[in-house]
């Protein structure tokens, strides 16, 4: 059995988003298990993706069409492609109740970099759960 500590699931979250900003989006996908599930809510405090809209909605064969895309060469929104920046604090870990799963919270500023609109910071809240 695997055991975690704080810092091991601290470094994956930020090894999560050193990927993004790398580029490595092949790697980043290899984190993902062949049944998870990438939300990203509209709005703040949405709670349930079939009920509310997203921005992502995505199972595992969804995000591989979606990267597919952003490295074909041929998604002209991302050309030439975002610089970001993820900067996470404030992260907080607990089990969930059925002890299935790690619980990890964060509040997070993407800085994304284009030519067409400059310098942008998106503050948000995310959540993972994790599986060992």
């Amino acid at each position: 059995m695997i055991e975690l500590d704080r810092q091991s699931i601290v470094d994956f979250v930020i090894r999560e988003a050193a990927l993004l900003d790398d580029g490595d989006l092949a790697g980043w996908l290899a984190l993902y298990a062949a049944d998870c599930c990438y939300w990203i809510p509209a709005g703040p405090g949405e709670r349930d993706p079939s009920r509310e809209v997203s921005i992502v909605y995505d199972d595992r064969p969804r995000l591989e069409s979606r990267l597919a895309r952003l490295t074909s060469g041929k998604e002209y929104a991302q050309d030439p492609p975002s610089v970001t920046c993820h900067q996470l604090s404030n992260i907080s870990i607990g089990i969930e109740p059925d002890g299935g799963m790690i619980a990890v919270a964060a509040v997070q500023v993407v800085y994304e970099c284009r030519p067409s609109t400059g310098l942008q910071a998106v503050p948000t809240r995310v959540a993972w759960r994790l599986r060992v």
